[in-house]
């Protein structure tokens, strides 16, 4: 049973929710939850009153803003810790600084500090060469993955940028399971997922690349050229570009009646895996 002891825990990998104890206590007015949802964001960081209130009002804040920030402020500590009664700059959860404030938690409390520790865990594996042990981190990684994130908040398009930056952490991390996945000779268990992505981000070469590794490791190599074309033309319908070198050279390499996953293209892989793939702008 809860307890206003019991440490409240964070997800914003899906829709905000707040709980402790095992029970839901995510604030229901809208203000609040956004409050929560930014410093949680940026949890153990400063944040300036300036910031919150240009995000929470979208830049259009009333002059009775700051007060009512400071009514908000109060309300969520009640949500955090209703058992305790603490001074406004004391409290254990919500710190009010200068101008600002900390939502101060451990790596536990919050599925995005984990999320991102266990993707820095799994990448460091793959350079070493731990493709088992990197496969472990980043399924463990997309395991916290609960949906589009913040999704209850999306409507207020004050979390348009955080959003956008969180589903390109998802993206990367996808795009390093595919190649440890690439690395274990399992391309071809990967080929469905590939080419869903590569019709729902057609700007992310490194997926495309990625398929027409999975194809050829399938032993569908004309398939591979046909991903290629299919690529070369989302590229130049939706950014006015033609494919980078690497995927021109992969291209090439299948052509030519190469091997593109020989052991020198493997090992390339494997010690840049952690860098991002070229991503044409929209």
């Amino acid at each position: 049973m809860a307890t206003g002891d019991d440490p409240p825990q964070f997800r914003v990998l899906g829709t905000f929710e707040v709980t402790r104890g095992g029970r839901r206590c995510t604030p229901t007015a809208p203000k609040q939850r956004a409050l929560l949802a930014l410093l949680a964001l940026h949890a153990n960081e400063f944040v300036p009153t300036s910031r919150i209130v240009d995000q929470l009002w979208s830049r259009d804040a009333p002059r009775s803003a700051v007060a009512a920030l400071h009514g908000y402020v109060t309300a969520v500590r009640r949500v955090l810790t209703p058992s305790r009664v603490s001074s406004r700059n004391s409290h254990p959860v919500l710190s009010t600084r200068p101008s600002g404030y900390v939502l101060v938690l451990e790596p536990h409390q919050l599925d995005l500090t984990r999320f991102r520790a266990l993707a820095k865990e799994g990448q460091g594996a793959m350079a070493a060469g731990d493709c088992a042990h990197a496969w472990d981190r980043f399924c463990a990684a997309l395991r916290l993955w609960r949906g589009s994130p913040l999704a209850d908040l999306r409507g207020t398009g004050a979390f348009d940028h955080d959003i956008a930056r969180l589903e390109k952490e998802y993206l990367e991390l996808l795009r390093n399971r595919f190649d440890v996945m690439l690395c274990n000779g399992d391309g071809h268990l990967a080929v469905f997922d590939l080419e869903e992505l590569c019709q729902t981000h057609p700007l992310w070469e490194g997926f495309h690349e990625q398929l027409m590794l999975a194809l050829c490791q399938a032993e569908r190599r004309a398939d591979a050229l046909t991903a290629y074309a299919r690529a070369y033309r989302l590229l130049s319908n939706h950014a006015g570009i033609e494919p980078g070198p690497r995927l021109r050279s992969l291209h090439q390499l299948i052509l030519n009646g190469d091997d593109p996953l020989d052991r020198v293209h493997r090992h390339e892989r494997a010690t840049t895996g952690s860098e991002p793939a070229r991503t044409a702008s929209p």
